[in-house]
């Protein structure tokens, strides 16, 4: 591995270490004196004050907290918008037609999705959704206002998740790897989809999960199983 990766010895991580690039690891590794060698961490029970978090004294009733919230949390939704259940559903309702106009403008979603049925399908997918939630959050639940910034004058605004992103190839060579490799995402990056990011290969996975067709392997493989007749021997 000289050359290749950086090895660095921590003693005690702090959190900015896991803020870090995504193609930094950390592994647990113990010292075994006796062996003079580092043996994985079959865990241990964490008691003490090392591994105990400081708990802050309660407000009393009146007294501030001193810390401005805003900069600990974003809001990114709240109930007390002043909008009805049928307007927002309304309003979802167009920005999935938004999301399939835009596909129907977009060279590359035409060869992926060639009918109007797919494209419709692939603009309601929950990318779509979240992206029409928050664009409506952001313009205060002005509906009008959420609804000129899904259709700027370059045009529609077009959400693709990673199903929608990879194509058939694709697909084919990561089931390929997931059955020669299992879930070891790295090894399926490094041999089956280098042009993949680790992000892209396990958002992917995640999505996949919820297709029909992993369903149908799953069945397959059960039915396999169940299949395979083990031969006993008994004894006179």
């Amino acid at each position: 591995m000289s050359g290749i990766c950086h090895f660095h010895v921590v003693s005690c991580p702090h959190l900015q270490l896991f803020t870090l690039p995504q193609d930094t690891f950390f592994y647990s590794l113990v010292y075994d004196p006796q062996q003079k060698t580092l043996l994985a961490d079959k865990g241990e029970i964490r008691v003490g004050s090392r591994f105990q978090a400081d708990i802050t004294s309660l407000l009393k009733e009146g007294e501030s907290d001193g810390r401005n919230m805003e900069e600990l949390e974003s809001l990114v939704w709240t109930p007390c918008h002043g909008l009805t259940d049928r307007q927002i559903d309304q309003f979802l309702v167009m920005s999935r037609s938004v999301g399939t106009f835009a596909r129907a403008l977009d060279c590359s979603s035409s060869v992926k999705q060639p009918s109007l049925h797919m494209s419709a399908a692939a603009a309601s997918r929950d990318v779509t959704l979240f992206h029409a939630m928050d664009t409506l959050h952001k313009h205060n639940y002005d509906i009008s206002k959420a609804l000129c910034s899904l259709i700027p004058a370059t045009g529609p605004v077009l959400c693709r998740d990673e199903m929608e992103e990879w194509s058939a190839s694709e697909a084919n060579l990561f089931e390929e790897a997931l059955e020669k490799y299992g879930k070891d995402f790295n090894d399926i990056r490094q041999d089956f989809l280098p042009w993949k990011t680790l992000k892209n290969i396990i958002e992917y996975y995640y999505m996949w999960k919820t297709t029909d067709r992993y369903v149908q392997q799953k069945r397959v493989k059960a039915v396999e199983a169940e299949s395979k007749l083990k031969q006993v021997y008994i004894p006179n």
